[in-house]
């Protein structure tokens, strides 16, 4: 393959990632709901959303996993517990989707794609999630679950329990509407 053609093939994969904004716009006011500033466990509060966000069985897990090998999970992010460590592929991780987005900005939830993803109409890259195609029709997150989300970031991302040292007082929450 010559010189040429590779960059054509390059640049051919650039032109068709999909384009990232910087502001996030049509975000859920999370402002009303009472900040928790310790105590949120990874595992069972976090990924517990990744699993089953709706009471229902159903999660993020249910489209973004690789069922056993046997597919790449959607938009190239795996949050199957079962499968590997969702903390680990979103903590300081760029999504592969969006370069230049991060998942997860410890302390900074307004800078994590994740949060934006599921506050946002229009995130910095892409659609809200859970996708507006979801099978039970749910299409967002509750309020308290994306308070949630952006508390256990702004706490610092810690894969076991928040300890609330650095935020207890802070109460200001989400984007500027």
């Amino acid at each position: 393959m010559t010189l040429t053609a590779i960059a054509g093939a390059v640049l051919g994969l650039i032109v068709t990632l999909p384009a990232a904004s910087t502001t996030p716009s049509g975000c859920t006011s999370i402002a009303d709901i009472p900040p928790t500033y310790s105590g949120i466990q990874f595992g069972a509060a976090i990924e517990g959303i990744f699993t089953n966000f709706n009471g229902m069985g159903n999660g993020c897990t249910d489209c973004h996993t690789t069922n056993g090998g046997t597919n790449t999970p959607s938009g190239y992010l795996n949050l199957d517990p079962s499968e590997t460590s969702p903390w680990t592929n979103l903590v300081n991780v760029e999504s592969p989707m969006y370069p230049g987005l991060i998942y997860v900005v410890p302390n900074r939830p307004e800078q994590s794609l994740l949060f934006q993803k599921v506050n946002c109409d229009v995130p910095g890259g892409g659609g809200r999630m859970p996708d507006h195609g979801y099978p039970d029709g749910m299409t967002t997150l509750s309020p308290y679950q994306q308070a949630l989300i952006y508390d256990w970031i702004a706490e610092g991302a810690p894969a076991g329990t928040t300890d609330g040292i650095f935020r207890n007082g802070f109460d200001v929450r989400g984007f500027a509407q």
